[in-house]
């Protein structure tokens, strides 16, 4: 069962990297996340950005319960 989940670990390990890396970049920098700048259009992603912001959500969910599960499972 270890494996299993180790190998599913993998495979979204991989998936949440070229996911977050085919996102197109805000391009506002770290001003932005201080309150620099507008940054009222959080929700309002739409078409296939906010196909990519949601599919990272779930995927980073994913890679957090696999890896809790990982330490709970023992190796056999």
């Amino acid at each position: 069962m270890f494996w299993i989940a180790f190998a599913l670990f993998v495979i979204d390990s991989v998936l949440v990297t070229i996911i977050i890396l085919m996102q197109e970049p805000k391009q506002s920098g770290l001003g932005d996340a201080l309150g620099g700048g507008g940054g009222g259009d959080f929700g309002t992603m739409g078409g296939t950005a906010g196909g990519l912001h949601r599919l990272t959500i779930w995927l980073g969910v994913i890679w957090g319960l696999l890896a809790l599960a990982l330490q709970v499972i023992p190796r056999a």
